[in-house]
């Protein structure tokens, strides 16, 4: 997961790669204050990891909308080829719920993307 945190002096956003889920885990790793060094002007803070924050990250809802493209455009294919060949209403109705996979993997990366940043920012460590 990747983590903001906005330098005390010329506010440019920095981000930190992390594993940790939480703020509670994030603090157990770096303790209640982290040391931290903005990449605009160099310099060097000590910032409590309240002051972090998580964002949602674009390459998942990237991928999800690749995935989705590709899979919805291979279903209309063989949808379209199982209608020349099946006579059944059944057999074609079968066949386009399986357009529903792209849509559904679709929605549970990005549910599960906004479900991370979401327990991330939810969690504050106390004082």
């Amino acid at each position: 997961m990747r983590v903001y945190f906005k330098c005390p002096n010329c506010h440019y956003e920095n981000r930190l790669k992390t594993e940790s889920c939480t703020r509670i885990e994030f603090a157990m790793e770096n303790g209640k204050n982290r040391k931290t060094d903005c990449k605009n002007c160099n310099q060097k803070s000590t910032l409590n990891v309240n002051k972090f924050y998580a964002k949602e990250f674009k390459l998942i809802s990237i991928l999800a909308g690749i995935l989705f493209l590709a899979g919805t455009l291979i279903g209309l294919y063989f949808v379209m080829q199982m209608i020349s060949e099946m006579k059944t209403v059944i057999g074609i109705f079968v066949v386009a719920c399986g357009l529903l996979f792209p849509v559904w993997i679709y929605s549970i990366l990005n549910k599960e993307e906004r479900n991370r940043v979401k327990a991330f920012n939810q969690t504050y460590v106390t004082e």
